[in-house]
């Protein structure tokens, strides 16, 4: 087990995600009866209320421990590298895809999303989140000339990728996915209404739906 998977074997398990983030994805999930991967599903807690709304849940993580955690809530689990090769028994056979927060922690964002392309149905969709490395918040803290990794938050010390709005777009498009519906996590949540103008500045995460091309 290399250092990335062990650093991962223990933060999949006690991974979280805030309420808001998390409603906004469902948000995009409109039907039943889809068959649904959650890439990263880490300890299975989105991927199982994606499943109380009448889905099959498939997860997939690199942990363990959280596959085990995520086998109890889920339909159907696999432990592996999504850095690396995918069983063949995912091919072409899911309706909609969920990557919550994994393209920031990938060496190769581009070759991860072509996988999971590869997973989808002809007219299958994914849903995927990352943070907004050059929100207003974190362009004040480069201003001021502040900057420490942490634990969790958009600086975590797992992010080897960063995205802003316009390079977001442009690996979904190198990778074959077009987007087809927006719904941003903005700060303040307030003025969500006003400031969904300008998701490049005022978006903490990005959360969008995307087809293929």
């Amino acid at each position: 087990m290399n250092q990335a998977q062990q650093n991962y074997e223990a933060k999949s398990a006690t991974y979280g995600i805030s309420h808001t983030r998390r409603d906004r994805i469902l948000s995009l999930v409109e039907r039943s009866g889809m068959r649904v991967l959650d890439v990263a599903c880490s300890r299975g807690y989105l991927g199982k209320l994606i499943r109380d709304r009448g889905n099959y849940v498939t997860g997939v993580d690199v942990s363990h421990t959280a596959g085990e955690m995520a086998g109890q809530v889920l339909d159907d689990i696999f432990i592996f590298d999504v850095q690396g090769d995918w069983p063949s028994e995912l091919n072409g056979s899911y309706d909609l895809a969920v990557l919550a927060a994994i393209i920031e922690h990938v060496f190769d964002p581009v070759a991860l999303l072509k996988r999971t392309a590869g997973v989808l149905k002809p007219d299958g969709k994914m849903i995927l989140t990352t943070p907004n490395f050059f929100s207003w918040r974190n362009r004040l803290t480069f201003l001021f000339g502040r900057f420490r990794y942490t634990e969790q938050g958009d600086f975590d010390f797992g992010h080897i990728r960063w995205f802003d709005y316009r390079y977001l777009k442009e690996v979904l498009s190198e990778s074959g996915f077009k987007i087809t519906r927006e719904a941003h996590y903005f700060f303040p949540g307030k003025l969500t209404f006003i400031l969904k103008y300008w998701p490049s500045l005022f978006a903490t995460h990005f959360i969008v739906e995307a087809s293929k091309k």
